[in-house]
C-alpha cells in the first residue's frame, strides 16, 4: 500500500456533521469536484456497494470498508489492477473538529494509477480542496 496524500485540519463543524455527509454518498459531488456522480446501492454500512464517476473518466464500481458512526468513513474503488481507498476521520476536539483524510493506493498495477490520477501532488491538492469546500457548506451562514 502507497499513501498518495494525507491531511489533518482541525474544523468548527461538529465531528457527527462532518461523518452524515461523508456517508450520504450522494451527495459527494456536492464538495467534491472532481465527481460527476456517486449512487450507494442500499443503506451506509460495512461492505455497502455502489458506483462513482470521476469528472471526464469512467464509472468505478466502490466499497465501504470501514465504518464508525460519527468519526471515520473509508471507500475503496476498485480499478483494475489497484485499489483506491479515500479515509475520512473525524476526532472532536475543543472547538471543532480534528479532521483526518488519506488516500491510499495498492495493487499491481498501483504505478500506472498514480500517474493516471495526477499523482500525489494533484492528489493532495485535491482533498484539501474538497474539505475545504465540505467545511464551507456546513458552516453556518451570518
Amino acid at each position: 500500500m502507497t499513501i498518495l496524500a494525507s491531511h489533518t485540519r482541525t474544523v468548527p463543524v461538529p465531528a457527527d456533521a462532518l461523518f452524515a455527509r461523508w456517508a450520504d454518498v450522494d451527495t459527494h459531488p456536492e464538495w467534491s469536484k472532481g465527481l460527476d456522480w456517486t449512487r450507494l446501492d442500499g443503506p451506509v454500512e460495512l461492505g455497502a456497494r455502489g458506483r462513482l464517476k470521476p469528472a471526464g473518466g469512467p464509472s468505478w464500481r466502490f466499497e465501504v470498508t470501514e465504518l464508525v458512526a460519527d468519526r471515520v468513513f473509508a471507500d475503496t474503488t476498485y480499478l483494475p489492477g489497484a485499489r483506491l481507498t479515500f479515509r475520512h476521520a473525524a476526532e472532536p476536539v475543543e472547538g471543532g473538529t480534528e479532521v483526518q483524510v488519506s488516500v491510499d493506493l495498492s495493487g499491481r498495477m498501483s504505478w500506472l494509477w498514480t500517474r493516471v490520477l495526477g499523482g500525489p501532488t494533484a492528489l493532495q491538492a485535491d482533498i484539501e480542496k474538497d474539505l475545504r469546500a465540505l467545511v464551507a457548506l456546513l458552516q453556518p451562514t451570518s
